[in-house]
């Protein structure tokens, strides 16, 4: 088969996050992102899942579980493909403000477009998510307001 078009995919996307929200609710979890595409094996379904303290590996099995009855039920793909759930993993870039949510009180990295006190790199603790900028505290320069908008990149820092 061909690849899909960009509006039934997007639309596939939309009917898949409607049909398995109510499954992670009820397991307390959380829909980060859905990646369909082909790869080497065929087409994979990839959900990216979280919750507060964290995804397990075992989470991630008994969703997968779930999951796949709930599709199997729905019919809504009609051609081959694995279901992998999975974890969003530590070191992601944040896509939407509930990224930095989840990271909160937490080491960041976030990377500007345009310097703040002389730098565009800074890695501290996210202390606060406010309507259009966050607050970071640095060892250095101490707490940072940072605009939304002034963010070319943010994750969240491994700490050892």
């Amino acid at each position: 088969m061909g690849e899909l078009c960009p509006l039934f995919l997007l639309s596939m996307i939309d009917k898949i996050r409607e049909i398995i929200t109510s499954a992670l609710q009820e397991e307390g979890v959380e829909l980060v992102e859905i990646i369909y595409r082909p790869e080497a094996a065929g087409k994979v379904l990839r959900l990216l899942v979280d919750k507060d303290g964290g995804i397990t590996i075992a989470d991630c099995a008994c969703l997968n579980d779930k999951i796949s009855q709930v599709l199997d039920q729905a019919d809504i793909i009609q051609e081959r493909y694995s279901l992998e759930v999975d974890s969003p993993g530590i070191d992601r870039p944040f896509k939407i403000k509930r990224d930095y949510e989840r990271a909160k009180g937490r080491y960041v990295r976030v990377t500007l477009k345009e310097a703040v006190l002389d730098k565009k790199e800074y890695i501290g603790i996210l202390e606060e998510i406010l309507e259009n900028s966050i607050k970071v505290s640095t060892q250095k320069k101490g707490i940072l307001e940072i605009q939304f908008d002034n963010i070319v990149r943010a994750r969240q820092e491994v700490a050892f």
